[in-house]
């Protein structure tokens, strides 16, 4: 597996890596990741991406299938609209995470093997993101808990949902109307999770 290339949350972080480390519980965070940098299309390296699927560059913007960068714009003029109904001025969450001219959009996927004592393990250990916002996909394997009350809670794999993280970064300058909870994901004997 190829090394992970640059440092946290720089734009330079791109490739393969896993991750094998003690948590603040005393159990093991246990998970594969691929990070890869979207957007901005001058700042990609595509030579990190995976070769299979065969058609996987081909849907990102810019590319046959995945529209231009402007679906990229028109996706970030969408905080005009969020900003609104936050009741905030229009334009101020665009204006807060920098505007298009600070914008990066970054993917991680993460594979979370089977694992064969799964009190030993998590996924990964509560955290909240840095990220303005994340965007979670599921392939329906339960697993992504959130702390609220005091207890964790397991997330309901709802079919063809997309899970939106409000990250610190907005938290920040919304903290009168949001808090940032911590999440984390639980490990399985049972399943894998991608």
């Amino acid at each position: 597996m190829e090394r992970l290339v640059g440092e946290r949350f720089s734009p330079d972080l791109i490739g393969y890596g896993s991750k094998i480390a003690n948590s603040a519980t005393g159990q093991l965070e246990w998970m594969d990741y691929f990070f890869h940098l979207i957007f901005p299309e001058d700042k990609r390296d595509s030579s990190v991406w995976p070769k299979t699927p065969s058609d996987y560059t081909s849907y990102l913007p810019g590319n046959d299938k995945g529209g231009s960068s402007t679906s990229i714009v028109g996706e970030v003029r969408k905080f005009a609209v969020l900003s609104i109904g936050l009741g905030l001025e229009e334009g101020r969450l665009e204006k807060e995470v920098g505007g298009l001219e600070e914008l990066l959009l970054q993917m991680k996927i993460n594979y979370y093997p089977k694992c064969p004592q799964p009190e030993l393990a998590l996924g990964v250990e509560a955290h909240t993101d840095v990220s303005a916002l994340t965007f979670i996909l599921h392939n329906m394997v339960p697993g992504l808990q959130l702390f609220y009350e005091g207890n964790w809670i397991t997330a309901k794999c709802v079919p063809n949902s997309i899970i939106m993280h409000i990250g610190d970064t907005v938290v920040g300058f919304l903290g009168q109307f949001f808090a940032s909870h911590q999440r984390r994901k639980s490990s399985s004997s049972h399943w894998q999770k991608l």
